[in-house]
Parts: C-alpha cells; structure tokens; sequence
C-alpha cells in the first residue's frame, strides 16, 4: 500500500537490508506488489512501482466518477534508462510508464487459484478484497466510503 504510507516508511525502502545486494543507500527502488504503476520523490530520491503484467486494478473507485475500465485493464510495466552507478547530475535518468492491452479472455483460460477472484480483478480493475482496504485507509484516517 506504499502510496498511502508515511514518509518514513517509504524512506526505510531505500536504506540496505538483509534483502538487498548493496550495502549503501539507495538513490532509485523499483518494486513490485501493488498491482499499480506508481511513482513518487522523497528526499530527491525516486520510489517507483512498475505496475502488473495483467492484474492491474485501481483502489479507489467511484461509478460516478470513473473513466473507462479499459484503462485500468491493460497490462503495465516501466522502463528505467540511465547509467548504473552515476552519481554525476550531467547524466539523464528517466522511468517510463508503459500500458498495453492484452487478451484478458485468454488469459482467463489458464486454472488459477481463486479464479473467480482473479476474474472479478482483471475484468472489472477492483482489488477482491476491498474490506482489507477499507480497513486500511480507515486506520489512515481517511473516509473510504466518500471517495
């Protein structure tokens, strides 16, 4: 949920850890588990998810409010261009959120684990478990219900 997460949680991402190859601190992470391409800068340090290859979905949802679904269904990924290891300012770094369609039918043809779950998702772009995230932004504060 790193979108709606403190700043020190976010920032406790780029510090090394018994999960990282390095023992510096990070200037780029890139992640994985939020089923959406996010992006933000802390500390003029860079945090980024690159989305879901076919599972995308979008947390927040109102049918007054909401553009087409078919947004939300495409699969997504990102590009990171630069130099690894530059630390020098004169060299370009760029991340590039990039969304594609794909034949969700077919992929639907495959026997997952809780597939009618998983079909509800990436049809449809909802999380199944909206309660979990209810509970969540409600321990945020914030009022799910009047998005």
């Amino acid at each position: 949920m790193i979108s709606q997460d403190s700043i020190e949680d976010k920032y406790k991402m780029f510090l090394p850890s018994d999960r990282t190859i390095s023992d510096k601190i990070a200037d780029v992470v890139i992640y994985g588990h939020i089923h959406h391409q996010y992006m933000d800068k802390i500390y003029n340090k860079t945090i980024a998810n690159a989305g879901s290859v076919g599972n995308s979905f979008c947390l927040i949802r109102n049918p007054d409010k909401d553009s087409k679904i078919e947004e939300i269904r495409q699969a997504n990924y990102c590009l990171l261009e630069g130099n690894y290891g530059e630390k020098e300012y004169s060299n370009s770094f760029s991340l590039q959120f990039v969304r594609v369609p794909y034949n969700i039918d077919k992929e639907l043809e495959k026997d997952y684990f809780e597939h009618e779950e998983f079909e509800h998702e990436v049809k449809n772009g909802t999380y199944r478990n909206m309660t979990k995230i209810k509970s969540y932004f409600e321990k945020l504060g914030i009022d799910f219900d009047n998005f």
